[in-house]
């Protein structure tokens, strides 16, 4: 999997509010980390680092080519933080069951193996269909939802 990232800091230029403002000073306070921005005008105002990038009003303006805050989709990072608990967990497990069914191991990796991986019907040398239909059967959901999950899951893998 990829991942991507913007660095907050001194410097980072966002859009807000139809005006481009730099950060000019970051700040550390009890309510939590917090940035000091300047417009182009010299107007300085001070706000929330959370407040700034979860703002429907914000996006950052990026130094180069990659992601960029208005990308049509969220990060994994985005999505996962603003999950509950539960449902956090129950993403987590899915995807576990995906990267065995796909590699033979719930990490997705031989050298992070659990005790008894690869289980023989995940087998990597067994074919894909078959270690799907072997997932599905022991999920008790149909083989096309298997597939689905991991086509979604290598579709957003590189």
């Amino acid at each position: 999997m990829s991942s991507a990232g913007v660095r907050v800091g001194v410097g980072t230029r966002f859009r807000y509010d139809g005006e481009t403002v730099e950060v000019i000073e970051m700040a550390i306070t009890a309510a939590g980390n917090e940035v000091v921005l300047m417009d182009h005008h010299g107007r300085v105002m001070r706000m929330a680092v959370r407040e700034l990038l979860l703002s429907d009003r914000a996006r950052v303006i990026p130094h180069g080519p990659g992601p960029s805050s208005d990308d049509d989709e969220d990060f994994a990072s985005v999505t996962l933080a603003q999950l509950s608990g539960g449902q956090r967990a129950a993403l987590l497990e899915k995807a576990a069951h995906v990267r065995e069914v796909l590699t033979g191991y719930r990490s997705g990796s031989p050298e992070m193996a659990e005790e008894g991986e690869p289980r023989p019907q995940y087998a990597p040398d067994r074919p894909l269909y078959e270690r799907y239909a072997d997932k599905a059967a022991e999920l008790g959901v149909g083989f096309r939802t298997v597939e689905r999950w991991a086509q979604g899951f290598q579709h957003h893998e590189d």
